[in-house]
């Protein structure tokens, strides 16, 4: 569903630079799932709010477990300890958009890096 994925990353496209703040879910700050699931219901799919932890265990999209299989459209999941993880929106096979809390918005990076591959948990593709 192409359509599908092209609405997804304009909306997360058109969010670049917006603050991040724990807990917001749009359309005007967010945090990393705040993102994941605003974008998501943008691009036409009824999806609730999940934390990063949530994602986890989710069943209801297919899953993709690695890093290398992530392509345009991907949801991805990073997992940093028990409780602390972190969500991503794949616009490439190497790049994502993400509400980053270290950097304070939403950004586009690459999730090739060290770092990302050694915090990967799983992803999903959503269309």
């Amino acid at each position: 569903n192409t359509s599908g994925i092209e609405k997804l990353i304009a909306a997360a496209e058109s969010k670049l630079g917006k603050p991040y703040v724990l807990g917001a879910k749009g359309p005007n700050s967010f945090d990393c799932s705040g993102l994941a699931y605003w974008c998501i219901n943008q691009a036409g799919i009824k999806q609730g709010y999940m934390t990063s932890r949530t994602w986890r265990t989710c069943t209801k999209y297919p899953r993709i477990k690695s890093i290398d299989s992530v392509k345009r459209g991907d949801i991805i999941i990073y997992k940093m300890g028990e409780n602390k993880g972190h969500v991503g929106i794949a616009i490439s096979s190497s790049m994502m958009i993400d509400a980053s809390s270290s950097n304070g918005k939403v950004v586009k990076r690459s999730f090739k890096t060290n770092y990302w591959r050694k915090t990967f948990y799983c992803a999903y593709r959503i269309f």
